[in-house]
């Protein structure tokens, strides 16, 4: 990996949850710079500004599906109306969504689902992994939509 700076957008309200996504990130020698949003309107607020002031666009998206005031799906939703947002890979990290909630969030942009495994290993090589697959471009929508039944874990 590059030692490039990478800007990551985070919706997450857990604080455990982001350590563990800035460890599995650390551990795979991602140089990164994470701005969190703990709500989903403070995140769409933030989505609806990128390209309109000098707030630098994210080089990834993260979302966690259940957020205080809404989900992932809604800032989705808000960022397929910015066009600066448009070649932003964004997944949606969570511990279970329903098979129609991950057709939902495909369809809304999503480029792959990340199930966050309940184990430390787990969970660092599993969303590591992921992440460091969609900063190299390596996922496709239809790779990431194939992949999701088998990804998923309850």
């Amino acid at each position: 990996m590059s030692t490039n700076t990478i800007r990551i957008y985070l919706a997450e309200d857990n604080a455990a949850d982001v350590w563990l996504i800035e460890e599995s990130l650390r551990r795979r020698s991602i140089v990164f710079e994470i701005e969190n949003f703990t709500t989903a309107a403070e995140g769409i607020e933030a989505v609806l500004r990128y390209g309109s002031t000098d707030a630098p666009v994210p080089d990834l998206m993260l979302l966690d599906y259940n957020l205080p005031g809404g989900h992932g799906g809604d800032i989705l939703a808000s960022a397929a109306r910015n066009p600066h947002l448009s070649s932003v890979p964004k997944a949606v990290v969570t511990s279970f969504l329903q098979p129609e909630e991950i057709t939902a969030v495909m369809q809304m942009g999503a480029a792959c689902v990340i199930t966050k495994p309940a184990g430390l290993d787990e969970f660092m090589a599993e969303v590591g992994g992921k992440v460091e697959t969609l900063l190299a471009g390596r996922v496709g929508r239809t790779a990431a939509a194939d992949s999701q039944s088998s990804s998923l874990k309850t």
